[in-house]
C-alpha cells in the first residue's frame, strides 16, 4: 500500500481543507513545531483506512477525529495497491448525538493515473460499515497488525518487539498470508466429513438396486427371444390378412359410394319460388323505365328554371338598390329638419353673444365704480389726521391747510354690486357657450346629411326606380320558388330511380342465383351422367335434370343390393384371418386394440412389446453397471476420506503453519541483527527463544538478556530494525496473497539516538527508499535528519488550524 494523495478538511486540528500529494515521494519527513498536527498526519492516514487512530485508545471513539467548532469534515485518501488506483474516504459529521462517521466508501479508478477527481470512473467495492472489512481484506491487514508494521505510532513503536510470542505469532500469520494453511486444515476436515457423508449416502443408494439380480437379467433376455419368433409369425400371416382387409375395404367403398350417388340424386329438386321470380323480373324492369322517364322530366325542369334564375339580375344588387332608396328619402327628411335646427341655433347663439358683451360691460362700470369709492373711502380715512405742516401720506406735499371733514362711501354696497355682476358675466358665458356648441352640432349633423344625401344619389345614379326594383325583387322571388319545386321533384325522381334500380339488382341477383343453383345441382352430377341443360330457359333446364335424377336414383338402388351380399362375404374371411391372428398374439402376452384392424394395430403391438422386453434388459444391465460404478464411487470416497482426514491433522495451528513461522521468524531475527548490528555499532545482535526477543550485548561479554531490558535509545534501534526486516523480508517469505509492506511511517524516537548512530539510520532509511523501492515516511524534530531526507513536508499551526507545505531541497 502506497499513499498517493491525502486530503484533509475538518480533520482534527486540519480545520481548513489541506491536501498532501505524496507522488514522487518515496522518502519523506513530516517536519514542524511541536503540536502543530505532524503526527496528525499519519492519523489521517490510518482513519481512512480503518475508520480509528491508535492513540485515541478506543477504536469506536471519532469524536477526536472532527476539528472543534466544525459541524462536517471528510478525509480522502488514494492509494496504490497491486497495479491498482484506490480511494479510501470517510465523512464526518456533528449532530446532536454527538460526532459520527457517515459516507464511508471505498472505490477503485478505472484509470490507474488518475487521483479521484468527481468525474473520474470508479467502481464502489464497499461504503459504510462494509469498508474497513473490505480495506483488510485489500491489504491483509487488520488495523491492530497495521499500526505494528506500516504506521508506526509514537509511544507503540516497540510494540512488536515487546509482544507476547502467541500474539506475534498471530501476526507473522496474518502478514505471511500463512491463514491458507488454516483454511487448508478448515478445507480438509470438511473434505473429509463431506467424503464419509458421501460414502455413507453411496452405500444407501446401492440398496435401491436389489432388482438388478442375474436371474431377473436371463428372464428378461428370454422374453426378448419368444417375442422375436412371434413378430416373425406376424409378418408372415399379415399378407393375408391385408388381402382379405383391402376385399372388405374395397365393398364397404362400393357400397358407400352407390349410397351416397343414390343420396345425391336423390336430392335434386327444383328450388322453392322459382315460378314467381319471373313474374318480378317484369314487374321491376317496367317500374325502371318508368323512374327513368321521370327522372328525365324533372331533370329538364329543373335546369330551365335555374337558367332564368341566372339570367335574372343578381337578388344583393336589387336588395341594396331598394336600401339605398329608402335611406335617400328618409335623409332628404332629416337633411330639411337639420336646416331648420341650425338656423334657430345660429340665432340662439347670436342672442347669447349680445347677453354676454352686455354683462361684460355693466361688470366693467361696476369695478370703475368701485375704485372710484374706495379712493374717496381712503381719503376719507386720512383727512382727520392730517397736521398744518406736515407731510401728506397720499401725495406727499406739506399741508398748509387742514381741509374739512369727508363723508366715507359704502364701499360694501360697490362690493356687493360687483359681484352681481361677474356672477351675471359667468352665466352669460356659460350660455353662449352652450349655446355655441349647440350650433357647432347642428351644423355638422347638417354638412353630414349634405354629403350622405350626394353619396346616395351618386349610388343611385342609373339605377332602376323604386317601383322597377321592386318588381324585379318580386319576379326573383317567384322564380327561386319555382327552383325549389323542381329541386324537390329532382330529389324524389332520383329516390325513386335509386330504389327501383336497388330492386332490379335484388331481383337479377336472385335469378342469377337460381342459375348458380342449377349449376352447382348438375356439376356434381356430370359424373354420374346427367344430361347437358338449357340455361337460357331454366324452367325446362330444371324439369330435365329432375327427371333424368329420379331415374338415374333408381338404378343406383338396385345395384346397392348386391353390392351389400358381396361386403358380408368378404368379411367373413377376414373374422376368420383375425381370429388365428390374435391366438398367436396372446400366447406371450402381447397387448393389442381390439377395436382396430389387425392389419393396423398386430405389428405394432408386437414392436411395442418387443422393445419393452428389450427395454427391460437394458435397464437391468443399465442397473447392474450402475451399482458397479456406485460401489466403485463409494470406495474412493472411503479413501478420500482417510486422505483428508490425515491432511486436516497435519495443518493444525500448532503443526505445519507454526513450523513455517518459526522459520520464518529465525530468518526475519537473522536480517534484523544484522540491521542492529549495524544500527548499534556491533553492540548488539538479536537472537529469539521459544519465540522471545532476546538481545545479545558483546560489550558485555557476549552476555544474553531480554529485548524488554533496552534503553529507550536502544529499543528504537531494536524495533527499526525488526520494522525494516519485516519491510525487507515478509515479500520473499509471504505465500501469494498475502500482505504487501510496500510502505513504513515512524512517528518520532528519533531524539534517542547520538549523533553516529542517526547517521547510520539515516542511511538505512534512504535505502530501503531507493534501492528497495519502499515508501519511507519519518515524522522527526532533528534538523539534521529532516535535511537529509529529499522532500519534507512542513506542518504549521496557526489560526485555529494547520496546514502543510512541501518543501524539495
Amino acid at each position: 500500500m502506497r499513499p498517493v494523495l491525502l486530503e484533509m478538511n475538518g480533520f482534527a486540528s486540519f480545520r481548513e481543507p489541506t491536501l498532501m500529494d505524496f507522488r514522487e515521494a518515496d522518502y519523506f519527513a513530516l517536519v514542524g513545531p511541536t503540536g502543530s498536527g505532524k503526527s496528525t498526519v499519519i492519523d489521517a492516514i490510518t482513519f481512512a483506512l480503518y475508520g480509528s487512530v491508535p492513540r485515541w485508545g478506543d477504536r469506536r471513539t471519532v469524536a477526536n477525529a472532527l476539528a472543534p467548532t466544525t459541524d462536517r469534515g471528510i478525509v480522502r485518501l488514494a492509494f496504490d495497491l497491486a497495479g491498482h488506483r484506490y480511494v479510501a474516504v470517510r465523512e464526518l459529521r456533528r449532530t446532536a448525538g454527538g460526532v459520527h462517521v457517515k459516507n464511508a466508501r471505498l472505490e477503485r479508478l478505472a484509470d490507474p493515473a488518475a487521483l479521484g477527481a468527481p468525474d473520474d470512473a470508479t467502481e464502489v467495492l464497499a461504503s459504510d460499515s462494509e469498508v474497513t472489512p473490505a480495506v483488510e481484506k485489500l491489504i491483509g491487514l487488520p488495523f491492530e497488525h497495521f499500526i505494528t508494521c506500516v504506521a508506526l505510532p509514537q509511544g507503540d513503536f516497540a510494540e512488536f518487539l515487546h509482544e507476547q510470542p502467541a500474539k506475534r505469532q498471530e501476526i507473522l500469520v496474518r502478514l505471511m498470508g500463512l491463514q491458507v494453511y488454516t483454511r487448508i486444515a478448515q478445507a480438509a476436515n470438511a473434505k473429509a466429513e463431506s467424503e464419509k457423508q458421501r460414502a455413507e449416502f453411496l452405500a444407501r443408494q446401492l440398496e435401491e438396486f436389489t432388482d438388478a439380480t442375474e436371474p431377473a437379467l436371463q428372464a428378461a433376455q428370454d422374453q426378448v427371444a419368444a417375442l422375436e419368433k412371434v413378430a416373425e409369425r406376424i409378418r408372415a400371416m399379415l399378407p393375408e390378412l391385408a388381402k382379405h382387409g383391402a376385399a372388405v375395404a374395397e365393398a364397404q367403398q362400393a357400397c358407400v359410394a352407390l349410397t351416397e350417388e343414390r343420396d345425391q340424386l336423390r336430392a335434386v329438386a327444383v328450388p322453392a319460388g322459382f315460378a314467381e321470380l319471373g313474374e318480378r323480373e317484369r314487374e321491376i324492369r317496367a317500374a325502371c323505365e318508368t323512374a327513368d322517364e321521370e327522372l328525365a322530366a324533372a331533370e329538364t325542369a329543373d335546369t330551365t328554371v335555374r337558367e332564368q334564375l341566372a339570367a335574372a339580375p343578381p337578388q344583393a344588387s336589387l336588395e341594396q338598390a331598394r336600401r339605398d332608396h329608402a335611406e335617400l328619402d328618409e335623409t332628404e327628411e332629416r337633411l330639411l329638419a337639420a336646416q331648420a335646427l341650425q338656423q334657430w341655433r345660429a340665432a340662439a347663439l347670436r342672442d347669447a353673444i349680445a347677453v354676454r358683451e352686455e354683462a361684460e360691460g355693466l361688470a366693467r362700470q361696476a369695478r370703475q365704480a368701485r375704485e372710484v369709492m374706495a379712493r374717496s373711502h381712503l381719503a376719507a380715512a386720512l383727512r382727520p389726521h392730517l397736521r398744518v405742516g406736515g407731510s401728506c401720506p397720499v401725495c406727499e406735499q406739506r399741508v398748509t391747510t387742514r381741509p374739512g371733514p369727508l363723508t366715507a362711501p359704502d364701499l360694501d354696497a360697490a362690493e356687493r354690486a360687483l359681484v352681481r355682476a361677474d356672477s351675471e358675466v359667468e352665466r352669460s358665458r356659460g350660455e353662449w357657450t352652450k349655446a355655441s356648441r349647440a350650433e357647432q352640432q347642428a351644423t355638422s349633423e347638417l354638412n353630414m346629411l349634405i354629403g350622405r344625401v350626394a353619396a346616395l344619389r351618386a349610388d343611385l345614379a342609373g339605377a332602376p326606380a323604386l317601383e322597377q326594383v321592386t318588381a324585379a325583387l318580386a319576379r326573383r322571388e317567384r322564380l327561386e320558388r319555382t327552383a325549389d319545386e323542381a329541386d324537390a321533384r329532382l330529389r324524389c325522381a332520383r329516390t325513386a330511380r335509386a330504389s327501383a334500380e336497388k330492386t332490379a339488382v335484388g331481383v337479377r341477383q336472385e335469378v342469377q342465383a337460381v342459375r348458380s343453383v342449377l349449376e352447382q345441382v348438375r356439376d356434381p352430377l356430370v359424373t354420374l351422367g346427367a344430361p347437358a341443360l338449357d340455361r337460357d330457359d331454366p324452367t325446362a333446364a330444371w324439369a330435365t335434370l329432375v327427371s333424368w335424377a329420379a331415374d338415374a336414383a333408381a338404378a343406383r338402388t338396385t345395384e346397392l343390393s348386391g353390392a351389400h351380399e358381396r361386403l358380408a362375404r368378404v368379411r367373413g374371411r377376414l373374422t376368420t384371418a383375425e381370429d388365428r391372428l390374435a391366438d398367436v398374439l396372446t400366447a406371450p402376452g402381447v397387448e393389442f386394440d381390439t377395436g382396430r384392424p389387425f392389419t393396423e394395430t398386430a405389428e405394432p403391438a408386437v414392436t411395442a412389446a418387443l422393445r419393452g422386453a428389450r427395454q427391460e434388459a437394458r435397464r437391468l444391465v443399465e442397473r447392474r453397471e450402475q451399482a458397479a460404478k456406485l460401489d466403485a464411487r463409494r470406495q474412493d470416497a472411503e479413501q478420500a476420506h482417510q486422505v483428508a482426514k490425515a491432511l486436516g491433522h497435519l495443518m493444525r495451528a500448532d503443526g505445519f503453519p507454526r513450523w513455517i513461522v518459526t522459520t520464518a521468524l529465525d530468518t526475519l531475527v537473522a536480517h534484523a541483527s544484522e540491521r542492529l548490528a549495524g544500527l548499534s555499532d556491533g553492540q548488539f545482535e538479536l537472537v529469539h527463544d521459544d519465540g522471545n526477543f532476546l538481545v545479545i550485548d558483546h560489550t558485555d561479554a557476549d552476555g544474553r538478556r531480554p529485548a524488554k531490558t533496552l534503553s529507550g535509545g536502544e529499543t528504537f534501534q531494536a524495533s527499526l530494525a525488526l520494522a525494516l526486516a519485516l519491510s525487507e523480508q515478509l515479500p520473499a517469505m509471504a505465500a501469494a496473497g498475502a500482505a504487501r509492506l510496500e510502505s513504513v511511517f515512524l512517528d518520532e524516537g528519533f531524539g534517542t539516538l547520538d549523533e553516529t548512530t542517526l547517521e547510520t539510520v539515516a542511511a538505512t532509511l534512504e535505502e530501503l527508499a531507493i534501492r528497495k523501492g519502499h515508501m519511507v515516511g519519518i515524522v522527526t524534530h532533528i534538523s539534521a535528519l529532516a535535511e537529509r531526507v529529499p522532500t519534507r513536508f512542513a506542518v504549521h499551526r496557526g489560526r485555529g488550524t494547520s496546514s502543510v507545505q512541501r518543501e524539495t531541497p
